[in-house]
């Protein structure tokens, strides 16, 4: 029944290599970027391909270029993909770093899909060996909340590039994935621990869940699958000296590179001021600024950038409001706010903050803004202001000032100011969020000031001689034990009991806020919402205090960084008010969006928990300037369409009066109905006088029309607001399939409801034989030994056997007596679409486990098996349930099962309670564990269970 992977055809997409060798990296740094890279860069690569082995550490300056290490990455993959891991995943603790490593990822890509030259040609030839994919290389950014973006868990064999944050990753290792449900919660583990180089960038950030990985790479290893994967910890302040290291080269990197020579020792330095409390540091600041101004005027000093970083979003937002008064080109940018707006401060700044920016005739500019850009940021300052914090934070902050060491070319250096308020530096309660360490900096930075009055801030000068009290205290991670994994691992269902993850995320001691998300749209409604789904575009993440205390109204505003824990601080109460653009009589509501499970729910404030996605009015506020700010009052954005647009994968315009770019639009009436032309023809004519007589200067609006064109889907949408009570029409780009609407894999979470009714139908046999070949396929790709090759294969073509029941199928049909009878001997695997279900298939009874009693009736279809408790057990959990018991649902009305293909019989009885089955599969499920580890077993369910859905959406493309 089942061909043996040595007896097919070896011609397949490994037949013929394409040699690509260590020694072209160079080349194909400057073929990704225009330029050459730095020696440590090459010096890096030549290790990593020579040894197949990543470093621990990487040990180097802020401003060296550490992201390149995604060029390594992703070359090393070209050159070797049997020794190097699919998945490059660059965790970070910093949501602007978040949006600055996947620009450069999506550079890299751009460049390989464009393959301009003969030597990327030949990268984008072998990546597009590596899986049967449409592109060539994933790009994705998981950052705070629900992630509902999920491309890069289509595909085991893709290789991607994701960034993302302790939480989001960590959750979905430790099989308690935020926002992810438990039906998929092992695929999301599988992938993230196999098969994945987890870059910890800045780990000093994230000391606890950097342990808490060592340990869990330590303590549960697996001989049975490749090993392709690493943990690499990456700072410009490394937390352990005894580790061994890989660190700049004094006679190969700087000596040899007069550029990275520049930036190592770019003279700095800057002065302290005291400042009597937090209320006089916006006036203290905004001296500052003037007195650089006008330095710089008289003296041509040629500073036209200045960085203003401090410890608090609140304080940021006051600092940028009070600026902003005397100065024009004034900027506030923080990690609380929607990364589209982030976008658009970035797109802002990026001519005035660009490190390698002509210094000629550019505005006098300043940026406000948080921790946000203390690491990472490509942005470079010739002054820089900056609250006290401790030399964690100082190292980097300096880190963007000057950050190409081009000032000192001039005879002169670059200048700081340091602000060491009394609430911070002399209070005898430690800070929030810094605890001691901002007070001892700031005792020794008062050591170290020289006779000039000022304190070398330089690289080398912040990175050796201060004290530990100076850091940052460091928290510990848990033990982790076997008990602890033996719970996670346990995803549906999950067991009463379970040890919390937040401590193996940030350390025993962690008293970080748990956050939420927040999205604001006009329209709740649940056809918007699957029309126009929520994405992380244009989401905003949030400490789960702060929006409760917004909603509920209560008498404080919780006082947000962007690290670390948060407090409450007393302000004017301020209740959430309407302005002239909306009716007093629209009712503001919020809930929150349950993706798992299509629906909004109305809840408490009180009710919130974290990772939770609320939406919200426009009407309610919450942002000013882009930023969080629960005292504005003012309408937020709808971005729900131009977050399509930024994901990349639907295209939607509602026609809305309530968005601002409309004013009238197309509606629906009796009239309208009864007239000869057309609906699509009205929506047509409307879309083209629009274009016509309205200069359109928002680019992505323009973008959306262009690429609507003229062929579209359009879809009536009853809205739930009595301001637009005749509802409204919303756009979708047209695609070539008979419904017009391609099946988006992201949504396919593995349940009978979305993988079997997929607009089309396929029959059994078909849909069985197509999910057989493509896992065998992925895994052969994969490079799994041919025994595993052979168990997946076997499982797919048996997975979907227990749909016979004849009630399945009759949900399947929809009741139609012909249609049943079509396919009686037949059956089908999906439908055409989701019909009300007219069969008597018990509630809550799953096809996948009367398979595993079908199969297991079948000794001639075992024998073809090398670890029948893998096949059976893959069987089992293709839907996600049964891990590790499964729960079965007593039959009061028995049917007799039975399917016979390639000429073997399987059969069963439909009620399973009383036979052993459960406790079958709980037994199998542990003995696996054993034998393939907690990750390698779900590595190994997530490439039959996407293969499945993969299989389900090529099926429903016709």
């Amino acid at each position: 029944m089942v061909k043996r992977h040595d007896e097919e055809n070896t011609d397949n997409s490994h037949s013929k290599v394409i040699d690509i060798e260590a020694h072209e990296f160079e080349n194909f740094f400057r073929d990704v970027h225009g330029y050459n890279p730095f020696p440590w860069q090459s010096r890096l690569t030549t290790e990593v391909l020579s040894t197949g082995v990543w470093p621990r550490v990487i040990d180097l300056p802020t401003g060296t270029g550490k992201t390149a290490v995604i060029d390594t990455a992703i070359f090393a993959l070209a050159v070797d993909p049997t020794i190097s891991p699919r998945r490059i995943v660059f965790v970070i603790d910093r949501r602007i770093v978040v949006d600055q490593v996947q620009k450069r990822a999506l550079k890299i890509r751009h460049e390989i899909e464009s393959a301009a030259t003969p030597l990327l040609e030949r990268v984008q030839a072998k990546l597009k060996r590596l899986s049967d994919g449409e592109q060539v290389l994933g790009v994705a950014a998981l950052r705070g909340g629900i992630p509902v973006d999920y491309d890069w868990v289509n595909s085991p064999d893709e290789p991607w590039i994701i960034v993302t944050t302790v939480d989001q990753f960590g959750s979905r290792l430790f099989f308690r994935g935020y926002g992810v449900s438990k039906r998929m919660r092992s695929v999301h583990a599988g992938l993230a621990g196999n098969d994945s180089l987890v870059i910890l960038d800045e780990v000093h950030l994230s000391i606890p869940f950097a342990d808490t990985l060592n340990q869990l790479r330590l303590s549960y290893p697996t001989k049975q699958l490749p090993q392709r994967g690493s943990i690499v910890e990456m700072s410009a302040t490394p937390r352990d000296s005894s580790i061994e290291r890989f660190t700049l080269s004094q006679d190969l990197d700087i000596d040899q590179c007069p550029e990275l020579k520049r930036r190592v020792y770019a003279r700095k330095y800057a002065k302290l001021v005291d400042v009597r409390s937090d209320k006089a540091v916006p006036s203290t600041i905004l001296k500052i600024v003037q007195s650089i101004e006008k330095s710089s005027t008289s003296t041509n000093l040629a500073v036209r950038s200045v960085g203003v970083i401090v410890n608090r979003v609140r304080a940021a937002r006051e600092i940028f409001v009070l600026i902003s008064q005397y100065f024009e080109n004034v900027f506030l940018l923080t990690g609380r706010m929607r990364p589209l707006d982030r976008l658009d401060v970035l797109q802002k700044i990026e001519p005035y903050l660009n490190p390698d920016r002509a210094q000629t005739d550019t505005p006098f500019t300043i940026l406000v803004s948080t921790q946000a850009i203390e690491v990472g940021a490509d942005f470079s300052f010739d002054a820089l202001i900056t609250e006290c914090a401790p030399i964690d934070s100082l190292r980097q902050r300096f880190g963007r000032l000057d950050r190409r060491g081009r000032i000192q070319e001039t005879g002169s250096c670059a200048k700081a100011w340091i602000i060491g308020s009394k609430s911070l530096v002399d209070s005898s309660r430690p800070d929030p969020v810094y605890g001691e360490a901002a007070k001892f900096t700031w005792r020794y930075l008062n050591q170290r000031v020289k006779d000039n009055g000022l304190v070398d801030v330089g690289t080398i000068a912040l990175k050796v001689g201060f004290p530990s009290e100076t850091s940052v205290s460091i928290d510990q991670a848990p033990l982790l034990l076997k008990i602890h994994m033996d719970a996670w691992v346990q995803t549906n269902p999950e067991p009463i009991v379970q040890p919390s993850l937040d401590g193996f995320l940030h350390g025993i001691n962690q008293n970080q806020s748990s956050e939420v998300s927040l999205i604001w749209r006009w329209d709740h409604s649940l056809e918007a919402l699957r029309i126009v789904p929520p994405r992380q575009a244009e989401f905003v993440q949030l400490p789960i205090e702060a929006v409760k205390a917004w909603l509920s109204q209560e008498q404080k505003e919780w006082d947000v960084s962007d690290t670390g824990p948060n407090q409450s601080i007393a302000t004017k109460k301020t209740s959430i008010g309407l302005n002239d653009k909306t009716l007093s009589s629209e009712k503001i509501v919020w809930g929150r969006w349950e993706h798992t499970e299509r629906k909004v729910e109305h809840i408490k404030s009180s009710d919130i928990s974290p990772g939770d996605l609320l939406i919200l009015d426009p009407a309610m506020g919450g942002l000013n300037a882009g930023n969080w700010d629960p005292n504005s009052k003012d309408i937020v954005e709808d971005f729900g369409d131009r977050a399509q647009l930024e994901y990349d994968r639907r295209l939607t315009l509602r026609l809305d009066a309530r968005l601002p770019y409309f004013t009238e639009v197309p509606r629906r009436s009796v009239e309208d109905l009864a007239s000869e032309q057309t609906e699509f023809e009205r929506i047509k004519k409307w879309v083209e006088a629009y274009r016509s007589e309205n200069e359109i200067t928002c680019v992505w609006l323009e973008t959306i029309f262009e690429k609507l064109g003229t062929e579209f889907v359009s879809t009536y949408v009853s809205s739930e607001s009595r301001v637009n009570p005749l509802g409204y029409f919303i756009l979708e780009r047209k695609h070539t399939r008979s419904n017009n609407r391609i099946v988006d894999i992201a949504i396919l979470d593995g349940s009978d409801e979305t993988n079997s009714f997929t607009s089309t139908r396929v029959t059994l046999k078909d849909h069985l034989n197509g999910v057989g070949d493509r896992a065998g396929e992925v895994a052969n790709r994969l490079n799994l030994s041919t025994e595993i090759i052979n168990d997946l294969r076997l499982a797919g073509r048996l997975h979907d056997i227990g749909k016979v029941d004849q009630r399945f199928q009759m949900w399947l049909t929809g009741g139609d007596p012909v249609e049943i009878e079509r396919y009686r001997d037949l059956p089908l695997a999906k439908s055409l679409h989701r019909f009300v279900n007219h069969s008597t298939y018990p509630k809550g009874m799953r096809h996948e486990f009367a398979s595993v009693a079908m199969v297991s009736s079948c000794e001639e279809a075992l024998s073809e098996a090398i670890d029948q408790d893998l096949v059976l057990h893959l069987i089992g959990t293709h839907h996600g349930f049964g891990r590790p018991l499964p729960q079965l649902v007593n039959d009061t009305e028995v049917e007799k099962l039975s399917f016979q293909i390639d000429g073997l019989d399987f059969f069963t009885n439909s009620n399973l309670t009383d036979t052993t089955l459960a406790f079958e599969m709980a037994d199998r499920f542990w003995r696996l564990v054993d034998r393939y580890g907690y990750h390698g077993l779900s590595w190994l369910e997530s490439i039959l269970r996407l293969a499945d859905q993969r299989q389900s959406a090529e099926e429903a493309q016709g």
